[in-house]
């Protein structure tokens, strides 16, 4: 074999592995830009959610400082449903967030402020008040999730209100109330 031939070989050689080289750099460029841009989108997409629950929470915060009282029959169901609203509202946004952790956390918390357990016998003041509280501790686990810092640790008020459910608190492992219903003795029908 000639020298100018083995020399083309070679330089051939060098041109296919620097070509495969550059190809394979390009893809994983691509493939490496596409992770980080779905990973941004998704970052986004949480914290927009994030935001809304944010407010959702405050909102409903607000409701329950103000309470019916005062208020007519139909502007009580209203109370009612505009607190339905929030819930609903935070267990939707919050199936955007990735942490489980927090979406438990924002779910158990949207949900007793909502339903009381089976045989609940606190006052209306008293549930509206731990309401105020489960939100002040999910407004903390939005925060810190938007900080991007872990999970505050509940707070002992916080854990006495969740004690009050039977054990396990999982969403679909006991029956709850729904709003209270008052029974008026005298003429024996629910108000």
């Amino acid at each position: 074999m000639d020298a100018s031939v083995l020399s083309a070989l070679v330089g051939l050689i060098g041109v296919g592995a620097g070509a495969g080289a550059t190809f394979g750099g390009v893809v994983y460029q691509q493939r490496h830009s596409t992770r980080e841009a779905r990973a941004a989108r998704l970052r986004g997409e949480a914290v927009a959610a994030a935001e809304k629950i944010l407010s959702e929470l405050l909102a409903m915060q607000h409701s329950l400082r103000l309470g019916p009282y005062g208020a007519a029959e139909e502007e009580q169901r209203d109370y009612q449903r505009v607190l339905q609203h929030h819930h609903a509202t935070i267990q939707l946004h919050s199936q955007w967030l990735s942490d489980a952790e927090l979406r438990s956390r924002l779910t158990v918390n949207a949900l007793y402020t909502q339903v009381g357990p089976l045989g609940d016998t606190r006052s209306d003041v008293e549930r509206r008040a731990h309401g105020m509280a489960l939100c002040a501790d999910s407004i903390a686990c939005v925060g810190a999730f938007l900080r991007s810092e872990a999970l505050p640790v509940r707070d002992a008020y916080v854990d006495q209100i969740l004690a009050r459910w039977p054990e396990g608190r999982e969403l679909h492992t006991f029956i709850v109330s729904g709003p209270p219903v008052e029974i008026d003795e005298t003429s024996g029908s629910a108000t």
